[in-house]
């Protein structure tokens, strides 16, 4: 009965209906014959946390410890997650420190979401403690862990101490991934390497079906950045040959590296490709494309965005 329960309530937490999902789970903790069990509070838990509404999964997490039913690493580690997301990375050691005290030992998920925490506030000490703390309880970094430590020293311009992550990587026998290698292209992008993110980007296209809208978009970034439009447009009709499909970042991108370099012709067909392919461009689009009319008095220009944004608009009101 439990499970038929806790299926109907991920259901509702699926569709985003918390309310619904928690109304259930408040009528089976009234119920004698059918008391929630850790997975239908582990459910509930990652419902609330997946809307960030911590708190009320905490307070869950209470209600546990009140009871027979006590929580486990799962129910720690998806607030731990949920909390180091929020860069509440205070609160999720102390929970961490908690969650030891009661000898419920953490695991790879556990530890991958702490050091994603103290990573991104730059705490660069307590990422490596972290890391060789797990190592000391024999909990070996994944690839995701890993691909966690690249994309943040990426991030923070350290691409050299990424590429030894890399390197460390593939001593282990733990491949890179598409998120690994995709993370090490944009940091090469972001100190205008990118000759070194074209090798990246090349190397995941021999490895087979790695390269995805992501990666793609984040060479056309780096091409854009440098002002080399033609590989970046050259880039985009590769993806559409592989059958990948370009979002409105992809567009959104070279609409503003077309615009930087004075080809407002080029502009102007990926605005009407953009939404021929369903994407519809965002307010960063028209703001690349309007700017870039002033710029140059093309007063036509400026008129044809104010009617697309007007068409946008009611769409939007729709």
């Amino acid at each position: 009965m439990s499970f038929t329960f806790t299926t109907l309530i991920n259901g509702f937490l699926l569709e985003n209906r918390v309310a619904e999902a928690a109304g259930i789970f408040n009528k089976m903790m009234k119920a004698g014959n059918c008391k929630p069990n850790v997975f239908t509070f582990g459910t509930l838990i990652k419902g609330f946390c997946m809307t960030g509404n911590n708190s009320a999964a905490i307070q869950l997490l209470r209600k546990m410890d009140e009871g027979a039913c006590k929580p486990d690493v799962v129910c720690y580690s998806k607030i731990i997650d949920s909390l180091c997301k929020d860069t509440l990375v205070d609160d999720a050691l102390n929970l961490f420190s908690e969650m030891m005290s009661k000898g419920i030992a953490p695991n790879v998920i556990t530890y991958t979401s702490l050091i994603h925490g103290v990573c991104k506030l730059g705490k660069w000490k307590e990422a490596t403690r972290l890391l060789n703390e797990m190592v000391s309880k024999n909990i070996f970094p994944d690839v995701v862990t890993f691909s966690v430590l690249v994309d943040t020293l990426c991030k923070e311009g350290m691409v050299v101490e990424a590429e030894g992550v890399v390197e460390m990587m593939i001593q282990r026998d733990i491949d890179p991934d598409t998120v690994t290698y995709t993370s090490l292209m944009d940091g090469y992008c972001l100190r205008g390497e990118i000759g070194k993110a074209q090798k990246v980007f090349e190397l995941m296209l021999s490895k087979g079906s790695m390269v995805n809208v992501v990666s793609s978009s984040t060479l056309i970034n780096g091409y854009c950045k440098r002002k080399k439009i033609d590989k970046a447009m050259m880039l985009l009709q590769e993806m559409t040959c592989k059958g990948l499909v370009p979002d409105t970042i992809t567009y959104s991108t070279l609409v503003d590296g077309c615009c930087k370099v004075g080809k407002l012709g080029d502009a102007q067909k990926l605005f009407s490709e953009m939404q021929a392919c369903g994407q519809l461009p965002n307010v960063q689009t028209f703001l690349f494309y309007w700017m870039a009319c002033v710029k140059t008095d093309n007063f036509l220009g400026q008129c044809n965005c104010l009617e697309r944004w007007k068409r946008r608009s009611w769409i939007l009101i729709l």
